[in-house]
């Protein structure tokens, strides 16, 4: 009985030992040049990161350098954060099959000052649309392109989508974090144009009351494309314990929890369209952690979904992954 009680306090212990408040985990703001100035870390996997990281600070500051007039000031780089991210999600259906998922999530934004103070150049595996759905293949979403930022909050991208043949793009996405006393709110708003997709309107808005750690989480998300004639939406609820916050400017992510990291939650979704109503719902647990390294999250979400094309049966599943964040060196 003592062995027992000894046990359960060693669990529930670490789970009480709560920080006032979470903590941004944000990209660093050092030059280039300045990243080299840190000693190499011992650990092997931490040199590979780090040696990674550096050379493709390198590879930037150098394309940054050929846009220098001779005689001008050379304007120091800022770091380029970049993300990587392996997810595999399995759904075990009722006739015995399993769906499987596989998703490579990818995000790097290249900022190069003697180009153009305004201009950033991005690849990402997000869709124009910024979709929340955790069943979306992003293997075959790989977008890169320009994007100016001609006012604040407000981005303009233009770019391609790897496809055969490519698609080109452009979009217009209004995004900011607002303080309400108790409650933050995150509206976005996003005008597209795709070729194969024509026109369409995404608009959402989350609401976060945070008490020390604690988090409920109300997200919304809708888009229209002109094609469909057709409005699809996600409403998701999550109520969860984070001691950090990892974003990368993506609203889906938002949607789906992603950016709430050290730490566990739950989480109710659902999704449909406007002529068809209902079609998905999903009730998740998540749990999210850091490795010993300070770059590298795991992350494992046991998930059941009610989907309207396989009669509403409730389907057992998995999700597991991990974030491997490019946006320090593991010295620092």
């Amino acid at each position: 009985m003592r062995l027992s009680t000894q046990l359960l306090l060693g669990l529930l212990l670490p789970l009480a030992a709560v920080a006032a408040e979470p903590v941004n985990v944000s990209p660093t703001p050092l030059s280039t040049r300045d990243l080299h100035d840190t000693p190499p870390p011992a650990n092997t996997l931490d040199r590979w990161h780090d040696w990674l990281y550096l050379h493709v600070q390198d590879f930037i500051e150098r394309s940054d350098a050929h846009f220098v007039d001779e005689g001008d000031t050379r304007l120091p780089v800022p770091a380029s954060p970049f993300r990587l991210g392996v997810d595999y999600t399995a759904i075990h259906r009722e006739n015995g099959s399993i769906d499987q998922t596989p998703r490579i999530d990818l995000d790097l934004l290249l900022q190069m000052p003697n180009l153009q103070r305004r201009l950033r150049l991005f690849i990402t595996s997000d869709t124009v649309e910024e979709s929340p759905s955790p069943l979306r293949s992003a293997s075959s979403s790989i977008r890169a392109g320009l994007r100016v930022t001609p006012l604040h909050y407000l981005d303009f991208d233009v770019g391609i989508r790897a496809d055969v043949p490519p698609v080109a793009f452009t979009s217009l996405r209004w995004m900011r974090q607002m303080d309400l006393g108790e409650w933050e709110l995150l509206p976005f708003a996003k005008v597209y144009l795709e070729t194969h997709k024509g026109l369409g309107v995404a608009t959402g808005a989350s609401f976060d009351r945070w008490m020390d750690t604690w988090v409920f989480r109300s997200s919304s998300y809708a888009n229209w494309r002109r094609d469909k004639a057709d409005t699809e939406w996600t409403q998701a609820f999550t109520l969860a314990r984070a001691q950090e916050i990892i974003r990368f400017g993506r609203y889906s992510e938002v949607v789906g929890g992603r950016d709430l990291a050290r730490g566990f939650g739950m989480q109710g979704l659902a999704t449909g369209t406007r002529d068809t109503g209902t079609q998905r719902y999903e009730a998740s647990l998540f749990y999210k952690q850091p490795t010993r390294t300070h770059w590298l999250y795991w992350h494992v979400t046991p998930l059941v979904t009610w989907e309207k094309q396989f009669g509403w049966h409730p389907d057992p599943g998995i999700r597991i992954g991990i974030d491997a964040l490019f946006w320090d060196i593991s010295g620092r």
